[in-house]
């Protein structure tokens, strides 16, 4: 037997003796490479979707999902939520990212408390998934153009993909001023998508989409953030005072 092999073995067995016991051949996703192949193929179908699908959802989330809720227990549900289309964040919370993204925000020196507020709720369409929703419905790689728009029309008059975005936009528009819906709305824009920009998106996205990226996309698997949730206690209590009905 090869000594890489043998290594490995010797391994394996000084692990069961310790009670730890080596799952692959059971059935489920072992590898970074099954885990990446996962993502793929839930992007791909995400790609597939229609213009009779996208109508279809945004009548469903006409409706609360979960019913009234603080928003920190929504948060805490997010604990939950492993999004498995995230290939650099691969098994940590979606929590624990939107935690990371709090960190790496302060740390830049951001103090806008609404904006870092909306921040903290931005991912929570994910919650959907608790409720039977397919993952190609709530991440598929970020919203890309569906059918026909005419460019400079501005996002809201365009079509696009349906995902979390939409979710938690729907959910939380009553809650949140105008500029901060269009920040939920819109957070997981592409590229391809700036020449339908109208004026007012293209100031919205130079002041909170660029920056919110640069922070969202603080994917480290094995960081733990400084700050736990109850720290942002005081920051949810002063925008989200009340229990909301997502």
């Amino acid at each position: 037997m090869p000594r890489r092999n043998l290594i490995k073995e010797f391994v394996k067995r000084k692990l069961e003796k310790r009670g730890f016991h080596d799952i692959r051949g059971l059935g489920e996703i072992t590898t970074i490479y099954e885990f990446k192949e996962r993502a793929f193929a839930i992007q791909r179908r995400a790609g597939k979707q229609t213009l009779d699908d996208v109508a279809r959802l945004r009548k469903k989330y006409e409706q609360p999902i979960i019913g009234e809720v603080p928003v920190e227990r929504l948060l805490e549900l997010l604990a939950q939520i492993v999004d498995p289309t995230n290939i650099y964040l691969y098994c940590g919370s979606q929590l624990t990212h939107t935690l990371q993204v709090l960190e790496s925000m302060e740390m830049a020196g951001i103090t806008d408390k609404e904006f870092l507020a909306t921040t903290l709720i931005h991912d929570l369409g994910k919650l959907a998934i608790l409720k039977g929703e397919s993952w190609e419905n709530i991440e598929g790689g970020g919203k890309m153009p569906l059918g026909e728009n005419v460019p400079g029309s501005g996002f809201a008059n365009c079509t696009f993909n349906w995902d979390h975005a939409d979710i938690v936009h729907a959910r939380f528009k009553p809650y949140v001023s105008e500029n901060m819906q269009w920040v939920l709305n819109w957070h997981s824009i592409q590229l391809p998508c700036e020449p339908l920009m109208d004026a007012r998106d293209r100031f919205l996205y130079e002041k909170y989409y660029k920056p919110l990226q640069r922070h969202d996309r603080t994917y480290i698997f094995y960081h733990i953030p400084k700050k736990r949730l109850d720290d942002y206690l005081p920051l949810l209590k002063e925008f989200f005072p009340r229990p909301v009905l997502f």
